[in-house]
Order: structure tokens, then sequence, then C-alpha cells
């Protein structure tokens, strides 16, 4: 009796954990790329889509996604990302997102994502 109670236990956290839901939201990535860019960490860049890498060039990506960094620095970085406004399509999402900083300060943005090979990436303005 008492296995099957656990082996029930682990099928319905497996069902949960795996089934109910993605960890690749578009609200998921957003908060994941805007918590890299503010340690300066390069892995922003690859959750942004590939067309936008090779358009704007991983390089410059690197020198804005640095400049991003220093400027969270300097308001002490992020102490939580509020999702204010979800619109998700089959293939695209907007997000507007409040950053908030540790130096009581906030900004407002919008974030576009576009599904690359069924992952959820960041993207410009259509």
């Amino acid at each position: 009796m008492k296995k099957a109670v656990v082996n029930t236990f682990i099928f319905i956290f497996a069902l949960v954990y795996f089934g109910c839901g993605s960890a690749n939201t578009p609200a998921d990535v957003a908060k994941d790329f805007l918590n890299k860019a503010a340690k300066g960490d390069k892995g922003a860049i690859d959750l942004m889509h590939s067309s936008l890498v090779s358009m704007m060039g991983k390089e410059k990506l690197e020198m804005g996604l640095k400049e991003e960094s220093e400027k969270i620095k300097a308001k002490g970085g992020i102490a939580s990302i509020d999702i204010l406004e979800e619109s998700i399509g089959e293939e695209d999402a907007m997000l507007k997102v409040k950053v908030n900083y540790k130096d009581g300060s906030n900004k407002t943005e919008k974030i576009n994502l576009i599904k690359e090979k069924g992952d959820w990436k960041i993207t410009i303005s259509k």
C-alpha cells in the first residue's frame, strides 16, 4: 500500500512538473533575459531570435548588453520584474513588464517574442 502511494505521488509530481505548462513561457523568457542582461551574461543573446542576432551582429549586441548591465548595476540591480500585460498568440507574444530596481526606481517596457523551433525568443517590435 505504501509503495502504491509513493508511486502515485511520483506520477502526480511528474505530471504537474512536466505536463502542465512549459518553463519556456513568454514571461519566463522575458524575466530570464532581463536578469541575464542585468548580470552582463552573454546568455541573454541566446534568448534572442536568430534573425535579430544576425541583423544586429553578436559583437554589437554584446556591447549593448555590457552598457545595459552597467546601467542596471548603477541602480543597485533588479529587485523584481512584474508582468503588467500579456498577449500571447500561437507564434508571437507581447509583454508589458515593469522592472523594479533596488534603488527604488522602475521602468516599464514592452517586450516582443516570437517562436523559433518551438521556443520563445526575444525580438524587436513589428
